[in-house]
């Protein structure tokens, strides 16, 4: 075929309405959207077979990006690396649990399910599930209502699966008693304070020490290598304003998609469920539906009937009314009879995969055609998102060819009109402006832009946020002079002789403690005070947690006797420590009570472990492939 039958054949229907279709397509999803629609599904692993897509991942990753972003609305606190790597983890074993629940043959119910959507109090507006509250939740979380209930589904059976094995854990009568006496013993603690503070003023320090220790770690003292990127930036928003309108526009706009603003039929549908089950086979099912169906038919209420025989814990109490729902709402096979029913008309008992229903259409809410005066300000908005789509994709499009020419920026701004911005000079550690983007950062230090001085490709932050990224400037990283980390140096210096110096003081205070020096003298060897806490218990708020903890890890000592060691606390002090007259509960004076609870608390912790042993043998067996 030539050029110019391809030109020829542009006029045609057909030719319209595929570019009417690409433009629908770029309005919805973006650039990417073309290659997104036309490749395979791409996977990140495979995990015993069943693969681990792509899509998954990246839906997780912006939920669990959300779930930050409402802990700590700086965005630059967020490790993506990490958080991916997380995310991916995360999914890789849901899929292992998965598969042994399902191996074990666990299930969890649909009238289960659909009781806890309907008590889950985001989705009840007074007090009362509603289906329009249910999808505005789900629309923003990005679920659809099938995803939401495999998604629970799925962590309904998980939860079965870390039940089923944290409950086998038990503890015995005669451990548990041990447990609770050794956590309530009680132990008299006596610590010489080592403050290293006190000792850096006797620290001398040799200018020839300062110098090695700055030649010896160079890495300690480098400067942040630095770039100042100039950018264009295209944003589909900035657009909308843009675009050019009147008023027959807007009426030829409506006309074409007048089907967007039109409000389709909407029916208020009660039914009666009776559910297949285990409990219940599907001919026991048939025979209850049945027997409600004729009731209804002799005369019995409908509405009395489904609050005593309707499984659907969500709308039996209401006499089975479901409310108004846009088409869509049920399962194909419900909506078609639903949607067959005359106003007050019953269907005969159906068979869905929730189990039999008797279906009532009980209200209606006819369509109704868009009238454009009522709708109007809704068909330009409409319009300037369609158009401002156009724009951003013609934009874009050309802002990737012309940057790619160009020597610099500024041509391409120039041509298209638009700003040449520069963050100034910033760090790969940017926490403000376009910079604390690592897409843009990775690009900006990217070898080809960095060192080639070439501009970047067409950079897809977002959807409807593209940029061209160039490095106006480059500082590198260097070595700071020494006069300028002279003091540094030397602090770190004097901080480490210290110490090092109260970790040796220790150690000798704890050598004359064990020769059988008197517990005074060594502390008046040292200017020290003792600080004495009698019965001390494992949580004890009047000592240092570090100093506690080393407390009780020190040996039982003999009676009259004490056991003595030293800790390095995390502010860089020293503690000698000294424990005596160590004191356990009688196994007669342990409350049962306290006796049963702990038992339960160290019964669930060995449960924990048990479930983590699993999860890392289902880790370590599967075949797992990234």
């Amino acid at each position: 075929m030539s050029i110019q039958t391809m030109r020829d054949n542009s006029d045609g229907v057909v030719a319209k309405v595929i570019v009417g279709l690409i433009v629908v397509v770029f309005a919805l999803f973006g650039m990417g959207s073309i290659t997104t629609f036309l490749a395979p599904t791409p996977k990140v692993a495979t995990v015993n077979g069943e693969d681990v897509t792509q899509q998954q991942m990246e839906v997780q990753v912006e939920r669990s990006r959300r779930v930050l972003l409402s802990q700590n609305p700086d965005p630059s606190a967020i490790n993506e690396d990490q958080l991916r790597a997380d995310v991916l983890e995360n999914l890789i074993n849901r899929t292992l649990l998965t598969t042994a629940a399902d191996d074990l043959g666990l299930a969890y119910g649909n009238s289960r399910l659909d009781a806890e959507i309907v008590n889950t109090p985001v989705f009840q507006l007074d007090g009362l599930y509603s289906p329009d509250q249910f999808q505005l939740a789900l629309n923003s979380a990005g679920f659809t209502p099938t995803g939401y209930r495999n998604e629970m589904r799925k962590d309904k059976l998980l939860a079965q699966l870390g039940n089923a094995v944290q409950s086998t854990a038990f503890m015995t009568e005669r451990e548990a008693k041990r447990a609770t006496s050794l956590s309530q013993q009680t132990r008299d603690v006596a610590y010489l304070r080592v403050v290293v503070e006190d000792l850096k003023g006797d620290i001398v320090i040799e200018e020839s020490a300062i110098d090695r220790y700055y030649q010896s770690n160079p890495d300690l003292f480098m400067t942040d290598e630095m770039v100042d990127i100039s950018y264009i930036e295209i944003k589909r928003a900035d657009l909308l304003e843009q675009v050019e309108l009147d008023e027959q526009s807007l009426l030829d706009f409506f006309a074409d998609t007048r089907e967007i603003y039109a409000e389709p039929e909407r029916r208020r549908l009660a039914h009666i469920l009776i559910e297949i089950s285990d409990a219940q086979t599907e001919e026991v099912a048939k025979a209850e539906v049945d027997g409600i169906y004729q009731q209804i038919i002799d005369g019995a209420d409908f509405v009395e009937l489904a609050k005593e025989f309707s499984d659907d814990p969500g709308s039996a109490e209401i006499g089975g009314d479901l409310g108004f729902n846009d088409p869509g709402t049920f399962v194909d096979e419900f909506e078609a009879i639903g949607y067959m029913l005359s106003l007050n008309q019953m269907s005969k008992p159906l068979l869905t995969e929730f189990g039999y229903h008797i279906i009532r259409l009980i209200d209606l809410e006819a369509a109704k055609e868009p009238v454009f005066a009522e709708v109007r300000a809704q068909v330009e908005a409409e319009y300037r998102q369609v158009g401002a789509e156009e724009m951003f994709v013609d934009l874009s499009s050309r802002l990737s060819e012309i940057s790619f020419e160009a020597t610099d920026l500024q041509e391409p701004a120039d041509e298209l009109d638009l700003e040449l911005k520069s963050t100034g000079l910033v760090t790969r550690n940017a926490e403000e402006g376009l910079a604390s983007n690592p897409i843009v950062l990775n690009a900006a230090f990217a070898p080809d832009v960095l060192q080639d001085g070439n501009n970047s490709t067409l950079i897809e932050i977002t959807a409807n946020h593209h940029v061209v990224v160039r490095v106006n400037e480059y500082q590198p990283s260097e070595l700071k002079s020494l006069d300028v980390v002279h003091d540094e140096v030397k602090s770190t210096l004097v901080q480490e002789k210290a110490n090092a110096l109260a970790t040796e003081q220790a150690q000798s205070m704890v050598a004359m403690l064990e020769d059988g020096s008197i517990t005074r003298y060594v502390a008046d060897q040292y200017g020290l005070k003792w600080t004495v806490v009698s019965e001390a218990s494992r949580n004890d708020r009047d000592i240092d947690a570090e100093i506690n903890r080393e407390a009780f890890s020190l040996a039982r000592p003999a009676d009259g006797n004490k056991s003595v060691g030293y800790v390095n606390l995390t502010n860089g002090d020293t503690a000698v420590v000294s424990v005596t007259n160590v004191q356990n509960k009688s196994s007669t004076d342990i409350d049962v009570s306290n006796l049963n609870s702990l038992a339960r608390v160290l019964a669930s912790r060995e449960g924990a472990s048990d479930y983590q042993e699993l999860r890392d043998y289902l880790a370590a067996t599967g075949d797992i492939s990234k």
